[in-house]
């Protein structure tokens, strides 16, 4: 069989022999369509435990709308206009936008909006939390006497998910923040999107409470690049309904773990080689050990990562890099460590544009120019009869195991 699947903005072909071919997974078409703000007020109108934006202000008060820029961009609008105008209803018309840098070129039409350079700007000491994290906020936020944050639910490799906590840490604070939480890595790596140990989670969601609270609006993506439904209400509340309502709509679950999976980094991972290793931790739960991950990436915009390479160099074993870690931890290096920590657990093919020889030996990857080369590759170690997993979305899919 041949089917396409994304790669980068666009789409490559990939044949997979019929005796081989185990499933396709993909999120489910949404049933009808509903625009931006009436998901948005049903949200507002509807909200976790009944807390309303009414609840939380008073007239007169400052407020700052802290936005994820992974927040599709009619949502991400609607979610200003909608706010904005409920907060002037509430007699408050002091209101700032925020977003962090790593996607400035992002600009909300008419909006006083600040962006946020983790790098540069100073910031206000609230505090630590009991890993030691110093949460250092954008000042201008945390003299907001209202914080909201407009978040997107997604599998992230290094938090479990996006779309609760992160609108603080890493989303409106210092790089040294970020790193001290990230540097919790080095002690291991989520064992699932939902593990109950994740540090890094419990660390971000301590920052928000010195922080806060914080009022949220949490989108639910289609797979599509568009928005569902969302949630409304105390932040850690409509984060962990909207966990579980991504679960139930973007787990699929699987009857055993496979030889071969295939998986797309596509638009939003797929630009860089540092951000399409993510879609890696998505899948791993659904190889078998020492099977194979097809990784599919087109990596137009390179390594995306100084410190990525530079590690890549410097420590090509897990040990040494670990141990460098520990010592003198520098954000881009805990991306490698989980790269090598898959490495240890199964191969990675990388279709990119990317020499291959730089792919193989900088990275431990190994490179193919094509799906299908890569797929005849794969079931020449995996054997002939070797099983093979398609995951076309795998920015937004985790396969999971049926109990």
């Amino acid at each position: 069989m041949e089917l396409w699947i994304p790669y980068g903005e666009t789409e490559i072909p990939v044949r997979v022999p019929d005796d081989n071919f185990y499933r396709i997974l993909e999120p489910a078409k949404p049933i009808g369509t509903r625009d931006a703000p009436t998901i948005i007020e049903e949200a507002l109108e509807n909200p976790i435990r009944g807390l309303f934006l009414k609840d939380v202000v008073k007239p007169g008060n400052s407020a700052g709308i802290v936005i994820d820029p992974i927040v599709p961009a009619i949502a991400r609008d609607e979610a200003a206009k909608v706010l904005r105008s409920h907060l002037t209803a509430l007699g408050i018309d002091n209101v700032r936008v925020f977003m962090r840098k790593r996607m400035s070129n992002v600009v909300l039409g008419g909006e006083d909006l600040k962006i946020i350079d983790p790098s540069r700007a100073s910031f206000a000491e609230l505090g630590k939390t009991s890993a030691g994290t110093s949460v250092e906020l954008d000042p201008d936020l945390a003299a907001c006497e209202v914080k909201i944050n407009v978040g997107l639910v997604m599998p992230h490799f290094a938090s479990g998910f996006t779309g609760g906590p992160e609108a603080v840490l890493p989303g409106a604070s210092s790089i040294h923040s970020i790193a001290k939480n990230r540097s919790l890595l080095t002690k291991g790596f989520p064992t699932s999107s939902s593990s109950p140990d994740n540090q890094v989670l419990s660390d971000s969601l301590e920052a928000c409470k010195l922080a806060g609270p914080f009022y949220s609006l949490c989108f639910m993506p289609d797979g599509m690049g568009g928005v569902t439904s969302a949630f409304a209400g105390e932040l850690e509340s409509v984060f962990r309904e909207a966990v579980l309502r991504y679960h139930e709509v973007h787990s699929p679950k699987i009857e055993r773990k496979l030889d071969i999976v295939i998986v797309s980094a596509g638009s939003l991972l797929g630009g860089d080689l540092y951000h399409a290793i993510r879609a890696v931790s998505n899948v791993l739960g659904a190889v078998r050990r020492e099977g194979t991950i097809i990784l599919v990436a087109e990596c137009s915009k390179g390594i995306g990562d100084s410190s990525f390479l530079e590690y890549a160099r410097r420590f090509p074993e897990r040990k040494e890099l670990s141990t460098e870690l520990r010592h003198r931890f520098k954000l881009g290096g805990h991306v490698n460590l989980f790269l090598q920590e898959a490495l240890e657990k199964c191969r990675v093919q990388l279709v990119s544009i990317l020499p291959e020889l730089f792919v193989r030996d900088s990275f431990g990857l190994k490179p193919s120019q094509t799906a299908s080369e890569a797929v005849q590759k794969a079931i020449r170690v995996e054997g002939k009869e070797s099983k093979i997993l398609i995951v076309p979305k795998g920015d937004f899919t985790v396969p999971v195991m049926e109990s």
